[in-house]
């Protein structure tokens, strides 16, 4: 009897445990970015009820569109929410939910936390939204505010000039919270005095994204200074720069400064640089004249800028079919290749890195020899280093061989003539 009562415990014990529900992954704590799919896994095994999520505690619905929540979908094989594209919106406390039913219990996997980063917005200083430019007093301090919004975690804001160099002196910055309550608004304030023209502007980035954005330039000038100009120069280049900008001032004497040293020899009206190089990258030329109390007095400021040349090569103006006319029953009755090349105007420093084909001209690595068709055959083709200097040699030699045949031509057949002939 007793037997048969605990064969019937068992077996009763055995069904109840075969037909609870549970969880075989569930979700975690979870961190993603803003704009990316993330899923929060939940996968049941011997599911017997309705999947539903929850966030901070209310129900998400049971559908598997969740039509409430276009960004959020349950799999159909599992319970696994998935969200795309994440906001910062979304965060919350997710939990994973089973109904029951029939003598089964419903189950629920433990609450998680959902933390979403989201990239700084494009800071921008606050005195250049109307006008990029500020114009300052000599001595004056100037205050300027940088804003970024949006980010999670909140933003660093850093100051820079137009050096590239970082501007770490008196800034102080304030953090708040936006009213989604999830991002932040970072305000960066920055004093200094300058004591003469600049460009200004400032980054934003966090723990999250490292590159971060970069303002535009607000520019500094002082009254009663020139705006800074910018020149841009290749090697080789030559200027003239006029200290009033092109315009003549009489008899009035200039001094001229590269980088603030004085050319004590130039006191025209203009300075003349010829052959520009990288060297003066960046240099800045002034001119000054006398004022009326006899002060210099800064009237034109010039940045040159070093751009790099690129100069491609040009090919002589003929088809790609003219290159390759033959006769026509010599190529349909004997088989050969032939090497072509292609004839760089000008020469230049660097090993050209282009072939014609067929009218174009297409890039190639050094060395290469490219296989070119027409409907007549195949062909290669490769650039010969200044060919065109090589073929105004070869031509100037055949002319100069040429005119000797000529002159030989013309002794042997005087030698020829029979004696008294005129």
């Amino acid at each position: 009897m007793i037997n048969t009562i605990l064969i019937i415990l068992t077996t009763f014990l055995s069904n109840s445990i075969a037909s609870n529900q549970y969880f075989i992954t569930q979700p975690k704590n979870t961190t993603a970015m803003a704009g990316t799919l993330v899923t929060l896994p939940c996968t049941v095994g011997n599911k017997q009820g309705t999947c539903q999520w929850t966030r901070d505690g209310l129900g998400l619905g049971v559908d598997i569109e969740l039509a409430a929540y276009p960004r959020f979908t349950m799999s159909e094989n599992s319970c696994d929410l998935q969200i795309s594209p994440l906001l910062p919106s979304d965060e919350g406390v997710y939990q994973c939910q089973v109904s029951g039913g029939h003598g089964v219990a419903p189950i629920s996997s433990a609450p998680v936390s959902l933390s979403v980063n989201s990239e700084p917005g494009q800071p921008y200083i606050v005195q250049a939204m109307e006008d990029g430019v500020m114009e300052v007093k000599e001595g004056e301090e100037v205050e300027l505010q940088c804003e970024s919004q949006g980010g999670r975690p909140p933003a660093e804001i850093q100051w820079w000039d137009g050096e590239g160099r970082r501007i770490v002196s008196d800034v102080t910055e304030h953090v708040r919270r936006m009213e989604d309550r999830k991002t932040f608004k970072t305000v960066s304030t920055l004093k200094f005095k300058p004591l003469a023209g600049q460009k200004i502007k400032c980054s934003a980035h966090n723990d999250a994204f490292s590159e971060g954005k970069v303002s535009d330039y607000l520019e500094v000038v002082l009254s009663g200074q020139p705006k800074l100009e910018l020149k841009t120069l290749e090697d080789g280049d030559s200027v003239k720069i006029f200290c009033n900008n092109e315009k003549t001032l009489g008899d009035t004497k200039f001094k001229w400064f590269i980088n603030d040293v004085e050319i004590f020899d130039e006191t025209k009206s203009f300075l003349e640089i010829q052959q520009f190089s990288k060297s003066y990258d960046k240099s800045k030329v002034k001119c000054s004249v006398k004022d009326k109390r006899n002060n210099d007095v800064v009237i034109r400021v010039v940045e040159l800028v070093y751009k790099q040349s690129i100069r491609e090569p040009k090919a002589l103006p003929k088809t790609f079919k003219e290159i390759t006319d033959r006769d026509s029953s010599k190529r349909r009755n004997k088989k050969k290749q032939t090497m072509f090349t292609c004839i760089v105007e000008e020469d230049i420093a660097v090993e050209p890195k282009y072939v014609w084909i067929d009218g174009k001209l297409s890039k190639m690595a050094t060395d290469e020899t490219v296989e070119a068709t027409d409907q007549n055959g195949k062909y290669k083709c490769k650039v010969i280093p200044r060919g065109m200097k090589k073929i105004k040699k070869m031509s100037k030699d055949f002319k100069n061989l040429n005119k000797l045949f000529k002159k030989m031509s013309k002794t042997l057949a005087e030698m020829t003539l029979p004696t008294g002939t005129n």
